[in-house]
């Protein structure tokens, strides 16, 4: 297995992690304030940016599955 990439796919996971939750945190206050507008353009940059971290975890588990199937060989 490639741990060094599956550690930085981690990294990335974690830095998204913290986006996401700044951009919920905006949804709510844009949608409390009433701004349509605003609240519909931060759900599609969160919604970008939940599948990015979809993505990452896709691609980690790839990697745990082929190292899994190398061990049981």
């Amino acid at each position: 297995m490639d741990y060094n990439q599956f550690q930085q796919l981690g990294d990335k996971l974690r830095e998204i992690g913290h986006q996401r939750r700044e951009l919920a945190e905006q949804v709510f206050a844009e949608v409390r304030e009433g701004d349509n507008r605003a609240s519909k353009d931060l759900y599609e940059q969160l919604s970008r940016v939940s599948d990015q971290a979809i993505n990452i975890i896709s691609q980690q588990k790839q990697i745990l599955d082929q190292e899994v199937k190398n061990i049981s060989l």
